[in-house]
């Protein structure tokens, strides 16, 4: 049970590092820093739907895969929150930014 209860915790931190990080790299989005955030972003959901085969070893495979797809669409939208809640610019060759 205390597994269970850190794959849900690891999932929450790893998103919210993600919205922060989101905070760092929106004043350089243009200058490198959207690909930045890309690659972090697939990092971390990678890493989120990889969390539930190692955390939820006790419960079947169609749970853990359930789980993982529940984890990576909470990290796209963790992702999607903190591209447009930082402002990360991502139409940059226009000249009016």
């Amino acid at each position: 049970m205390a597994h269970e209860r850190a794959g849900f915790a690891g999932a929450g931190v790893i998103a919210i590092a993600l919205v922060a990080f989101a905070f760092v790299v929106a004043p350089h989005s243009c200058t490198g820093g959207l690909e930045l955030y890309a690659w972090c972003g697939g990092a971390a959901l990678l890493s989120l739907s990889g969390l539930p085969f190692y955390t939820h070893r006790s419960r079947s495979i169609s749970v853990r895969i359930a789980l993982a797809f529940g984890f990576l669409v909470f990290g796209a939208g963790a992702w999607l929150a903190g591209l447009f809640a930082a402002n990360v610019r991502f139409i940059c060759g226009l000249g009016y930014l």
